[in-house]
Formats: structure tokens, C-alpha cells, sequence
């Protein structure tokens, strides 16, 4: 294993939040990729932005076929380059070594800024695997947004945080250089924030929770979490993101009492985040709320009772700007 000797500073861009980019269908189930370059079009207006992230939920991986995604993914990276951001992309939901390693060799080629690497296996108490997966993209010259979410544990099927002494190894090692922190605990967060300080160049990249909870942690270090809201209203990002790092609580009050909470208690609540954000999408302009088999798509019906709770997110993004 490669562990870090030296702090070095590898972010060229400055702090901001990191886009989780979603993936956009045609009615036919095509992609969607007017949308999409437009979309990617409106995030290059923004300052504030960290990086853009391809990943393996909001970006439909589990719908891609390996020759699809690679395609998605050299062209999400080339956008991010006519936009001048950094770009981290994922590996097909699938693989064998031989297949995840052809991927990897092809894909660097268009030199993403990161390769996000999900463990896709059940644990065994054995870190091993984990940490000769996270090294893989090392071989072709990449590094690494480590993918942190609950493991399935292979003693008895549980969803389990991950170790800390295998978050310690991991963000240890060379080739890593962010971590998406996606287990929803404040005390992992906690524990994700020390390490990546202790290596001196890891990223943590808080995910859930909304502005309020980005909020909290800003005194430990934090610099930069996923979108969420701002997914389909990206010109809120360059208010968003200094009202939380210069501690407006006014500001962030008002996002998370009038756009925060009518979405996710409405709207997510019901109807859960990937049909929820698709439907908003749809509403604020980006493309439409299709799907590709066998995932779910948000009914007309259920559709069109949204638009009094949109319309009033809308008035309240227009008067936050």
C-alpha cells in the first residue's frame, strides 16, 4: 500500500459545493445529452463551485451499460474542462478486475480530476479488498473521491458504518484525495474530518443533511458538501455557499425554512429523492422526469399537485437572490 509521506496541496480550484450531476433521459430512453450539456452550460456561471461529481446514484450508473457510462463520463469531464471545474467521475455498477481495470485505463485518458470508488462488496472485517480497490485507479495515474457509505456487513447482512481504523487506512493512502462522507452520522462525519486534517490534503465532501448541518461543521474544517436543493436551482449557489462558510444564519435560516423543508418534508418525504429531484428538474427547466426501465417515474398526477409547492420553492429562490 502507497500511504502518504507529505502534505501537498492538490486543489487548484477554490472551495465551493460539490455537484452531484443527474442524469437525464429522453422519452424513448435515450440520454438525454442537450440537457445535460446545457445544465452542466449554467453551472459554469457559478463561482462557487468545488467540483462537479458523476456518481453512481443521482447519475443512474445501475441503468448504463460499461460502453454508455465511459461515453457519459468523457463527456461530462470534457464539459468540465470548456467550464474550467474540476470533474470526478465513477466505474460501471458491475465489474470483474479485468473489466474495472479496461475502464479505468480508458477513462484516464481524459484525465477526470477524481475517480469515485464505490465498494460495491459485503464486509468481512477484512480491509484488504477494500484498500486494494481504492488503489486501483493509482495504477493508471488517477486519484481518488472515496465513496463512504454504510457497508453491508458480510457476518449478517446489517447496513454498518465503516470501521475507524479503515477510514484511517483509507484516507491515508496516496492516490485518495476526497472522501464523500455519505453516512449520515454526525459522529463518522467527526471522525472523517480528523483524518482528512491528519493527512493535510483530503476533501471531505459532507453529504445529507442539508445547509444547517453543513452549517455545524464548518469550525471543524469543513469546505464543501453535495448540492442537494441547489440541483435544480444552481444560480442559488454563489448565495448558498458564503452564507454557510461566513456563518449568515439568516440567510441559511431562511433557505432551510423556505426551500429546504417545504422540499424534503413535501416532497422527498412522499415521494423519496430520485423521483423527487427529477420532478423538480423537470419544473425548474432541465429536461423532463424520464426515466429508464425499470425505474420508477413520478405520475402525471402526483406530478402536477407539486406545482403549488415548486412554484412557492421558486418565488422563495427569486427573493434569496
Amino acid at each position: 500500500m502507497f500511504y502518504r509521506k507529505e502534505k501537498k496541496m492538490i486543489n487548484k480550484k477554490q472551495p465551493g459545493i460539490t455537484v452531484s450531476i443527474p442524469l437525464f433521459f429522453n422519452k424513448d430512453e435515450s440520454i438525454d445529452y442537450e440537457t445535460l450539456t446545457q445544465y452542466i452550460k449554467d453551472l459554469g456561471k457559478q463561482k462557487s463551485i468545488s467540483a462537479i461529481y458523476s456518481m453512481a446514484y443521482n447519475t443512474r450508473y445501475r441503468m448504463l451499460s460499461e460502453g454508455e457510462l465511459l461515453s457519459l463520463n468523457i463527456k461530462i469531464i470534457e464539459l468540465s474542462k470548456i467550464y474550467d471545474i474540476d470533474c470526478y467521475v465513477g466505474h460501471p455498477y458491475i465489474f470483474d478486475r479485468i473489466r474495472l481495470e479496461t475502464y479505468l485505463k480508458e477513462i484516464a485518458k481524459y484525465e477526470p480530476a477524481g475517480i469515485s470508488m464505490l465498494y460495491p462488496e459485503r464486509y468481512f472485517n477484512i480491509d484488504e479488498p477494500i484498500l486494494e480497490f481504492l488503489e486501483m485507479p493509482n495504477k493508471f495515474g488517477m486519484k481518488v473521491v472515496l465513496h463512504e457509505m454504510k457497508l453491508i456487513s458480510g457476518l449478517n447482512g446489517e447496513l454498518i458504518n465503516w470501521p475507524k481504523d479503515l477510514l484511517r487506512k483509507s484516507i491515508q493512502l496516496e492516490s485518495v484525495i476526497g472522501i464523500k462522507e455519505d453516512s449520515k452520522d454526525d459522529g463518522i462525519t467527526n471522525i472523517v474530518l480528523d483524518e482528512c486534517k491528519k493527512a493535510g490534503d483530503v476533501t471531505c465532501i459532507l453529504a445529507g443533511g442539508g445547509k444547517m448541518r453543513a452549517l455545524n461543521f464548518i469550525d471543524r474544517g469543513l469546505k464543501t458538501w453535495l448540492n442537494g436543493t441547489t440541483m435544480f436551482y444552481p444560480n442559488a449557489i454563489d448565495i448558498i455557499y458564503p452564507a454557510v462558510m461566513n456563518n449568515n444564519i439568516d440567510t441559511v435560516e431562511y433557505y432551510k425554512e423556505n426551500i429546504e423543508q417545504p422540499f424534503f418534508d413535501t416532497v422527498v418525504k412522499k415521494y423519496g429523492w430520485h423521483l423527487a429531484h427529477k420532478a423538480a428538474l423537470e419544473f425548474f427547466g432541465y429536461g423532463k422526469r424520464y426515466e429508464r426501465f425499470p425505474h420508477a417515474v413520478l405520475p402525471a398526477q402526483d406530478f402536477n399537485h407539486l406545482n403549488t409547492t415548486f412554484n412557492d420553492i421558486k418565488i422563495a429562490f427569486e427573493q434569496l437572490s
